[in-house]
């Protein structure tokens, strides 16, 4: 079904679309025969962002679509309004395509089994995702606002440190005036929350380009400067002062705090609505803020996950932006041999093409250059050096420059790298035998020992803030941890320049592999 059968095609070309931004063809869903159907698929998307930021399979949004339209419609509604013969949801998806709501990719094959599925993927773009946003929320979420939220996590600690304190005193107007200032600082919190989980959600849909890239970068660098530290910083304070306060928060308390917020003969249809409201709020905080794994160490990990693909595509980019490819002059080549009126001219464009022409003459010093009475096919034949080859024709009169001999250098290099090669495994040999012993209890250590377990206290230490310390290797061969002992303190280990002094750990050193065989 073309696009000609939904919407209303204007005919001929607008004189105004040359100067003025024209049409638009991303709300072409909201005003179509079949916008039930769009608005369904799209909302099922923006759902799977809170979620997800890879997109949805062929099959995973036919199976939510379902499980959506049973929750609203209820299920033998749905059964009927899904029917094959009624939906066509593969010519919706690709309308959706068309108009640029969606974006589409395919999932690399990595089995036999992956040639046989359907490997297609879609992703809401981010202005059709803002454009379902407006018409799905109030319109008072202005976008706009997230750039005032500096320090908000430590705001909203103040703010809810100040109502617990009214809410103890029964102090309810001073309560009501704190818990306002907490609503509006959230609902700012959760718009920017959205706005960068939607740029998210599309620049790491797909290949990687210049534009998703930068997407990534001013995203990450948004949350950094506006609040990312200080998430980190407040959001066990909030959550335990949250977890203190929850107990006196009756209804009847619920119920005075926004009296204390409202005119005193207030009618209660006015009350029960914001009663609602400001619970929601706390409990959105507490999803915020609470547990391990709260939206905002959430949206954290997030944004943390996404320096690895950063950097990894931008070196994709560089290393593919800088290469040199001579594709298009062959097929240009090929093209012209082709289209040749004879063999003669295609033979003539090969040998022009890749240098076949008769033989020079060169201005170039021989042996009997003085002898005038020897012809030139009889003379010998005159040395041409590989400077002359690469810069033309010049004189090549005197001594030859030789080539640089760089084979005793690299056959240094290679022995030296061997040699090191070895050290480390003699060291990594070491260090293995000592695996599940405290650092007191080791002897003397060799340099290269020594060298080895400063990396990997590095990368032990990385994760800081958990009972044990871990890590793997860069390499991915070695999986080193650290563990206090029941009686912590420092210890003293020697080698053959000094002493390296350190926190008395329990040192585990064992294969990657192994911890994942478990």
């Amino acid at each position: 079904m073309g696009d000609g059968d939904e919407l209303v095609e204007s005919v001929g070309v607008d004189p105004w679309a040359a100067h003025l931004p024209g049409q638009e063809l991303v709300p072409a869903y909201l005003v179509s025969r079949f916008a039930a159907q769009y608005r369904a698929i799209v909302d099922v998307l923006v759902e799977a962002q809170d979620t997800s930021l890879t997109g949805m399979s062929f099959d995973e949004i036919a199976t939510r679509l379902r499980a959506w339209v049973g929750e609203r419609a209820g299920w033998q509604v749905a059964d009927r309004l899904l029917d094959e013969d009624v939906f066509a949801l593969d010519a919706r998806l690709t309308s959706l395509v068309r108009w640029a709501v969606l974006t589409r990719w395919q999932e690399p094959a990595r089995t036999g089994e992956d040639f046989l599925r359907r490997r297609d993927r879609f992703q809401l773009t981010p202005v059709a995702a803002r454009l379902h946003a407006f018409w799905t929320v109030e319109l008072a979420a202005d976008e706009d606002t997230a750039a005032d939220l500096t320090l908000a996590p430590r705001a909203i600690h103040d703010r809810l440190r100040g109502f617990a304190e009214a809410v103890r005193e029964q102090d309810y107007p001073a309560a009501a005036a704190e818990f306002q200032q907490v609503i509006a600082l959230h609902h700012g919190m959760a718009v920017a929350a959205r706005s960068w989980q939607r740029s998210l959600a599309h620049a790491l849909s797909g290949g990687p380009d210049p534009d998703k890239q930068e997407v990534l970068w001013r995203t990450l660098q948004s949350y950094v400067g506006m609040w990312g530290e200080q998430v980190d910083i407040h959001t066990p304070a909030v959550a335990g002062l949250m977890a203190e306060v929850e107990p006196r928060l009756t209804d009847s308390v619920w119920r005075a705090c926004v009296r204390g917020a409202l005119a005193d003969d207030a009618p209660e249809q006015v009350v029960e609505p914001q009663v609602r409201r400001w619970t929601h709020v706390w409990e959105s905080l507490g999803h915020w803020f609470g547990g391990s794994d709260g939206q905002a160490r959430r949206l954290r990990r997030q944004l943390r996950d996404l320096v690895a693909p950063w950097a990894r595509n931008m070196h994709i980019l560089l290393d593919t932006g800088g290469a040199l490819t001579r594709r298009g002059e062959l097929l240009e080549l090929a093209g012209a041999i082709e289209q040749a009126p004879d063999d003669e001219t295609a033979l003539a464009m090969w040998d022009t093409a890749i240098g076949v022409f008769p033989a020079r003459h060169l201005l170039i010093a021989a042996e009997d250059a003085d002898n005038h009475t020897v012809a030139w096919s009889d003379a010998a034949a005159a040395p041409i050096s590989a400077r002359y080859r690469e810069h033309g024709q010049r004189a090549a009169v005197g001594r030859r420059v030789k080539a640089m001999n760089n084979s005793v250098g690299r056959d240094a290099a290679r022995r030296a790298r061997v040699a090191a090669l070895a050290q480390r495994r003699e060291a990594e040999a070491a260090l293995r035998a000592r695996s599940g012993t405290e650092l007191a209890d080791w002897g003397a250590l060799s340099e290269p020992e020594l060298r080895l377990l400063l990396d990997l206290l590095a990368t032990a230490r990385a994760r800081r803030g958990e009972p044990e310390r871990a890590g793997v290797t860069e390499d991915g061969q070695w999986r080193v941890g650290l563990t206090e002992p029941a009686i912590a303190g420092t210890t003293t280990l020697d080698c053959p320049h000094g002493r390296f002094v350190t926190r008395n750990w329990v040192f585990t050193l064992e294969p990657a592999g192994a911890r994942r065989a478990e």
